[in-house]
């Protein structure tokens, strides 16, 4: 097998992106025999066809599907690259996180800060919050995560070629406007039998210990709402809907809740892990979040 051509590799690329050698053509600005030649020269070298003709339109073959993950990831960062010397950012490391939306904001922002505390002036953060974790494990292993903050260890990453490390824990408290303070604080837990509760949905690893430790007590709350966003919850907790549960880091405590304690959970306490891969070189400032481990508290 020859030395990849990655001029071959770029119209193989646009042709499967943009469903066919003529709307390439269009794309790049160039005749449809100049590209189909090309994707011919790539399939040579690499001894495989990439397309198969299906009446009138090109599929991608199982070698063609190969090949465009990978060819996804090198003309992606390409772009980046582009980009970031576009911008300037050449002296900036751009830092892509993607946050678990159930992972409630104050506490991304207490294990995040760090970094931009540390090397404020070479890092810049971006960050993106999504409920579904195969989303943003899907657009890791195309690289345009440096990190996944999530609420859960990923159990195949091995098989994935992903590494997950445990970043620190927090004890669960559960919270509530004054009013409910004073209605359930008193006796608590066993206080907690019809009180209103909003808790996260089933799906989550939070939820399962929170389910298992009211059965454990024969404690039956009014589940009066189920939230996959932490902040949603947050808001119809401070409108006193109901009380909600939340991981507090008291090591790194940061003053932006607004609600009162009305008593912790014990034995619940709420998981933080970075997930990554070990394939792309890591920052220094990650490097340092990941090791040594925080202090679980």
């Amino acid at each position: 097998m020859q030395a990849l051509n990655y001029k071959h590799l770029h119209y193989f690329w646009v042709v499967a992106k943009e469903g066919g050698i003529s709307a390439a053509a269009r794309k790049l600005g160039i005749t449809a025999q100049t590209i189909s030649g090309q994707v011919s020269l790539l399939e040579q070298d690499m001894g495989q066809s990439l397309f198969s003709q299906v009446g009138r339109n090109l599929q991608l073959t199982e070698a063609g599907r190969t090949m465009l993950h990978y060819a996804d990831q090198i003309f992606l960062l390409g772009q980046e690259l582009q980009q970031a010397m576009e911008r300037g950012d050449s002296l900036r490391a751009r830092l892509n996180i993607g946050i678990v939306d159930m992972i409630p904001k104050s506490n991304a922002l207490q294990l995040l800060s760090p970094l931009l505390q540390s090397s404020h002036s070479t890092i810049k953060l971006v960050c993106q919050v999504d409920g579904d974790l195969n989303e943003l494990l899907a657009k890791l292993t195309l690289h345009q995560f440096d990190l996944i903050l999530a609420d859960r260890p990923l159990l195949n990453a091995e098989a994935l070629q992903l590494r997950s490390q445990p970043l620190t824990t927090a004890p669960i408290m559960l919270q509530g406007t004054r009013e409910l303070l004073e209605q359930y604080q008193p006796h608590f837990p066993h206080s907690l039998s019809g009180a209103p509760l909003l808790l996260p949905t089933r799906n989550t690893a939070l939820r399962l210990q929170l389910d298992a430790w009211f059965a454990e007590r024969q404690i039956y709350p009014d589940i009066v709402g189920e939230f996959s966003d932490s902040e949603l919850m947050h808001t119809f907790a401070k409108a006193g809907i109901g009380l909600q549960p939340a991981p507090i880091i008291p090591s790194r405590a940061i003053p932006v809740n607004d609600l009162h304690i009305i008593g912790e959970l014990s034995g619940v306490d709420a998981q933080y892990h970075a997930i990554y891969s070990p394939k792309k070189i890591l920052h220094p400032a990650l490097e340092k979040l990941l090791n040594p481990l925080p202090e679980t508290v």
